[in-house]
């Protein structure tokens, strides 16, 4: 019987073969605008700038909140949002006519809300280099997530944007142990190479946190890979640990999501189902438990943030 989550047409724009023995394909777009503002819940005062380089992510994660993004472009199916990356190919000149707007507020501009600025597109396409590029060169502050090591080659760029503006990086982990990141994480760069990446930025004498997001029940929320966590935050010296439970959005993601673990662990898919029902997110009890968990961990380590010397007190509610 036919998978329906696997797509087997390709538009003929332009593909390549990465480290998957199947086919990626890049299909490059024009945008009309860069930056876009973001609001807060319940207010409708936009509150700072998302940046997205690219629409879909080739690190391929199974529970992907932004999974659904690419269903609402007119993608087919889930899987097309690993499988087809759109390229924004003319967003530097863009964001450079939007950055350099004397009317326009410069205010934090945040990346990888929706889709990693250093996935393996970047290689090619080098999007992420140029918008830090202008925002170092306009004193835009921003603040960004990845899961990729790639972030190492714009080093010069980053701290250049850090001491002209103000910004962030962290680093996105959902475990610690390499064989469940196959599952997890199936084309995201090695554990190890992320943490080096941290430890580096740090180096570097740039503003570096931990993303533990999302903490997925009954796969990593036990308390050995809480701690785990934890510790190599402390080991490391990040200036900042955010994390959040993982979020089923949609029938697109949720969907995704339960057809990857049922394969991967039928128990566990069972006890998951269970657990959130028809709620996007787990019972409080649960979120409740899970938090005060990470609470415990974090004091015993003596782990506390030290963004408040980083970051202005507007910025601080990104995290």
């Amino acid at each position: 019987m036919k998978d329906p989550f696997l797509s087997t047409s390709y538009s003929p724009v332009y593909t390549e073969v990465d480290d998957d023995p199947r086919e990626v394909e890049y299909i490059e777009i024009k945008v009309k605008s860069a930056l876009h503002h973001t609001r807060l819940p319940y207010s409708p005062k936009p509150f700072f700038y998302s940046l997205n380089l690219y629409r879909g992510c080739r690190h391929g994660c199974p529970f992907c909140f932004a999974r659904y993004t690419h269903w609402f472009l007119g993608f087919q199916n889930s899987f097309d949002f690993q499988r087809k990356i759109q390229v924004k190919v003319n967003l530097l000149e863009k964001l450079e006519e939007e950055l350099s707007n004397p009317r326009r507020k410069r205010e934090w501009v945040t990346l990888g809300a929706a889709t990693d600025p250093y996935q393996p597109a970047e290689k090619k396409y080098g999007l992420a280099r140029g918008a830090f590029q202008l925002l170092a060169k306009y004193r835009w502050p921003a603040v960004f997530s990845t899961k990729s090591d790639l972030v190492l080659r714009d080093l010069d760029v980053l701290k250049e944007l850090v001491d002209r503006a103000n910004g962030g990086v962290a680093m996105t982990l959902t475990t610690l142990d390499p064989a469940l990141q196959k599952f997890l994480e199936p084309h995201a760069v090695p554990i190890h190479r992320r943490l080096e990446a941290l430890r580096q930025l740090k180096a570097h004498g740039i503003p570096c946190g931990i993303h533990l997001m999302p903490i997925i029940p009954f796969v990593t929320d036990t308390e050995e890979a809480i701690e785990g966590m934890v510790r190599a935050a402390v080991e490391i010296g990040v200036d900042y640990f955010v994390y959040n439970v993982l979020r089923l959005r949609g029938e697109v993601v949720k969907g995704y999501y339960y057809h990857v673990l049922q394969k991967f662990n039928r128990t566990t898919f069972e006890q998951t189902r269970k657990l959130y029902g028809s709620r996007p997110y787990p019972p409080e009890t649960y979120t409740e438990a899970l938090f005060k968990k990470v609470k415990f961990f974090r004091e015993k380590w003596g782990y506390q943030n030290r963004w408040r010397a980083i970051f202005s007190d507007k910025q601080l509610e990104l995290f």
